[in-house]
């Protein structure tokens, strides 16, 4: 696609969101609430501990974690529900007359999308947060860096993942099942509650073996410094594999979903 028309997507999707400015402030109050729910957690399982660490975690390192991965997943906001809506109600065909890629088009929708939550709820809560809950977060240029090219990654991770949620509208009338099913795998094995490093061991192979980790756990962590810059560049590596493969997924069952459309309306 042409990065100036990708830009443009962008542009009004977000401008789409600026004009939801109630539900933007119930957002707000929404993450907040998530925030102090997690943090109070941590801190009244911490009271029930002589030792201070757990899991490789102190107590402000804990709450610096529930607070930055909220941070990522609000950050990563889209609306997973586009395709769905568009195979519902037939406007579907129109992306395949249009000498665009749906997939970048689809991308730049929910690029300008999360902005507009980035700006509007991620970056007061983190702001706040700071001074509220005494995170604690490694200040190095080097490392936001990094961070910042796991957090893409990550980022095109879960809107491939919503994409390939959102095609299954074409073999099922009904894909509701599917999306909580989704919801739950990734807020669940990409840490997004508990560290992965609370998980019990026998979990380990199916955690390695999913590419939800990738998404929100290893960005967060590069950010508070548990992962080396040297660790940080090998998951990288692991994150751009996923993206090929995930993106050959979502290649696959476009091309099958364009025949399935055809076949319903032929």
């Amino acid at each position: 696609m042409n990065p100036k028309l990708f830009l443009k997507f962008v542009s009004v999707s977000f401008q789409k969101q600026v004009t939801y400015r109630f539900d933007c402030f119930v957002g707000i109050v929404n993450g907040f609430l998530y925030v102090f729910i997690f943090t109070s957690l941590w801190k009244a399982l911490y009271s029930q501990f002589d030792t201070t660490v757990h899991n490789g975690y102190t107590l402000t390192a804990i709450v610096s974690y529930a607070v930055l991965v909220m941070a990522v997943r609000i950050s990563f906001t889209m609306d997973d529900s586009i395709i769905y809506r568009k195979v519902m109600d037939g406007s579907i065909a129109m992306e395949l007359v249009r000498p665009t890629s749906f997939f970048f088009m689809n991308l730049a929708e929910n690029v300008g999308h999360s902005l507009f939550h980035m700006m509007a709820r991620t970056v007061p809560i983190v702001i706040i947060s700071i001074f509220l809950f005494d995170i604690s977060i490694p200040f190095e240029v080097s490392r936001f860096l990094v961070f910042l090219v796991s957090f893409i990654a990550g980022y095109v991770l879960v809107s491939m993942l919503n994409f390939i949620a959102g095609l299954l509208a074409f073999w099922f009338v009904e894909i509701f099942p599917f999306m909580l099913f989704k919801y739950a795998l990734f807020t669940f094995f990409a840490g997004g509650i508990v560290p992965l490093d609370f998980f019990p061991e026998f979990l380990d192979p199916l955690v390695k073996f999913l590419p939800f980790q990738y998404m929100l756990y290893f960005p967060t962590t590069i950010l508070l410094g548990r992962a080396s810059l040297a660790e940080a560049h090998s998951i990288i590596i692991v994150q751009l594999i996923w993206v090929v493969i995930m993106g050959s997924i979502c290649t696959l069952m476009w091309n099958a979903g364009k025949k399935k459309l055809i076949i319903q309306g032929g």
